[in-house]
Parts: C-alpha cells; structure tokens; sequence
C-alpha cells in the first residue's frame, strides 16, 4: 500500500470519476486505473461500486477513507518534519468568501509567526468545503453550525466566534434620521437581498439573507449574489440589506436598532480539522482555542 496511492484514491472518491481526478492530477485515467488497481490488490478488496462511467465509495471505500486521509497527513507531517522548514507548508482551508471576509485576518494572524506556513484560501460553499475536507483535498474547513450536526467521529471541531445577521443602512438612508420605525415602515423601502445563501450556496430565494418574517413582504428592489456590489448600494443609501455585523463595522455602515421586532440573528462559526491532522497544524488549532 503506497501512500501516493491512498493519495490518488482520495482524489477518485472526491470526482467519482477517472477522467475528472486525471485532470485534477495531471494525469492519464489508465494510469489512475492502475494506481486504484494496485491499491485495491494490495488491500484485496475493492473499494469502488461502478456504475456506468462513475465510481462510488462502497463499504470498504468508506472504511479506508478517514484512515488514508490520516495515512497521507502522516506522511506530509514526517516529510515536514525531515526537512525541518526547508520548504513551505501550505495549509488549505475552504471557506465561502462572506466567512473569509472576517476569519481569513484572524488565521493569517495566527500563522503569521509561522514563516513555514503559508495560507491558502479555497473559496468554496460550506459543503463542498466539506466534502473536500473528508476527501483529503483541503486542511481546513470554515463553516457555520448548520453544517456540525452530522459530522464523522474523526473530524476535530474548534469554535472561532459568532457572526450576527442584521439589517444595516448607509449614513445618507432616510431611516438613519428616524428616533424609532416599525415594521410596516420598514418594508416600504427598498432591499436589495441575495437569491443564493451566501454560506451553504443553495438557491432557496431572496429570504435567504436572513429575513426571518417569510409572511411579511419586503420591497426587493435589487437581487445581488456578490456581497460587494451589495454592500456598496447599502453604503451609498439606496438600499436595507442583512450583513454580517464585522462587514457593517469594516463598511462603517448603519445597524437598524430602533426596529421593535427582533430582525437579527446569530450563526456560530468553526473551524473543521481532521483528528489525524499533522502536528503543525495541530498546533495551530491550539494557539486559535487559546486565543
């Protein structure tokens, strides 16, 4: 069992398929068909169901996943290790950018005494930047609680913070000048509000921003996927919109408190980590928990 293999197989089980794993890998399926081949006899079990030009993780497939990702870490932590710093090590976190936007200072902070550690940002939505972290494709995953309900035993949890949702104004809004609103003033003036979640990536529609009255009507003036393009109509008054309390402070933009109705809400952010990650990294998610 070589662990250039275990390697290889990580890659097929995250593209279920040879043809998009070669590309991934700069490499041809036949060889890839080899290396799974060589893998599989030496295991003497077969790790994947093939179904048409797809490959599926059967039940030994699933066993040996978490243990090649801990085979590989081993690997990369003692090559690390031999080599005492003579080469960089990138950590790889996945991330959707409205998560890296606040948490991506906070990690480069962390490892800025480290000059052997080099961060490297994968933007990716919540599941996908979980599903390339059991894959083995990623270091790190920066998700919100929605995604721990389900997690494998072997994947290592670390709380980073809090992160409030809540409507926010530029200084120039009619509503900056108010003492006091109410919700049916409120509606009456144009949102502009995402149609895609801005942390799972799904398309559930324009009250995925947070708003978390689904029978009171907004007045959606603007549909805008792309944070900054929102945050800039926010900022020049024309529009109400949920942000993230860090980008309302960094945007020195308005949050709506004089609202009677309690419009905001709260998501817990963490940072995922296999339980096998190798000791650098090990000691990173330390330093974050101290923190």
């Amino acid at each position: 069992m070589e662990i250039a293999d275990l390697h290889k197989f990580l890659v097929i089980a995250q593209q279920q398929s040879l043809q998009k794993a070669a590309q991934l890998l700069d490499t041809s399926p036949s060889a890839l068909s080899k290396s799974l081949k060589r893998l599989e006899n030496s295991l003497q079990v077969e790790l994947f169901d093939r179904i048409g030009k797809s490959l599926r993780l059967n039940d030994h497939g699933v066993m040996l996943q978490p243990k090649a990702v801990a085979l590989t870490n081993l690997a990369e932590d003692t090559k690390a290790m031999l080599k005492q710093g003579s080469k960089a090590i990138n950590c790889v976190i996945a991330a959707s950018s409205i998560l890296q936007f606040k948490w991506a200072s906070v990690l480069a902070r962390q490892t800025n005494t480290n000059k052997h550690v080099t961060l490297v940002f994968d933007t990716q939505y919540e599941s996908n930047a979980l599903h390339k972290l059991l894959a083995g494709e990623v270091d790190l995953a920066l998700v919100t609680g929605d995604v721990i309900k389900e997690l494998p035993n072997d994947i290592h949890l670390t709380k980073l913070g809090n992160l409030t949702m809540q409507i926010a104004m530029g200084q120039s809004h009619p509503l900056c000048k108010r003492q006091s609103t109410n919700l049916t003033h409120l509606v009456k003036y144009p949102f502009a509000a995402p149609d895609t979640s801005p942390f799972c990536g799904e398309q559930r529609g324009v009250g995925c921003d947070g708003w978390l009255l689904p029978k009171v009507g907004r007045n959606i003036k603007w549909v805008v996927n792309d944070y900054a393009v929102l945050g800039q109509l926010v900022k020049s008054g024309l529009a109400l919109a949920y942000l993230p309390d860090y980008i309302i402070r960094e945007w020195q933009l308005v949050e709506l408190n004089n609202c009677p109705e309690n419009l905001k809400y709260t998501e817990h952010v963490y940072l995922l980590s296999h339980k096998s990650a190798p000791t650098w990294l090990s000691q990173l998610l330390t330093d974050l928990s101290i923190a």
